[in-house]
């Protein structure tokens, strides 16, 4: 199964780090990344999004505010520089936290969760028999 994927973020720089690193791990595909979280969410709920990696320190809008406006189907793995943030996030629903820099090992892990998710919510019923 390949996640399709976001990222959203006001740093370039954060940007293209975590590119490389979804271009890594061969159950995402990167469908693109954003500097401008207003562009993001129109893309998150116009396309078949399965991740969005979300910033939450960001100029125009914080990532909680910006993560209410999501389909309920998309999955959120939140990141920061502040560690303090951890908490919030898992009460906003997030997936997983990750403390930036990103790390490959942490993204990896990050993906296997929301992996272990889709498929737990995709399960389908066993076919009934005439024994059942």
């Amino acid at each position: 199964m390949k996640l399709n994927v976001i990222v959203i973020d006001d740093s370039a720089v954060q940007l293209a780090l975590s590119s490389k690193l979804i271009e890594k791990n061969e159950h995402l595909h990167l469908v693109g990344t954003f500097t401008n979280p207003f562009l993001a969410l129109n893309t998150v709920n116009s396309q078949d999004i399965d991740l969005v990696l979300l910033d939450i320190e960001m100029p125009e809008i914080d990532g909680f505010s910006l993560q209410k406006f999501f389909n309920d189907s998309v999955a959120v793995v939140m990141n920061s520089t502040r560690a303090s943030f951890e908490l919030q996030a898992y009460s906003n629903g997030a997936i997983d936290f990750l403390s930036k820099p990103l790390s490959t090992s942490r993204l990896d892990l990050a993906v296997a969760r929301v992996l272990d998710l889709k498929r737990i919510f995709t399960f389908e019923e066993p076919i009934a028999t005439a024994a059942s």
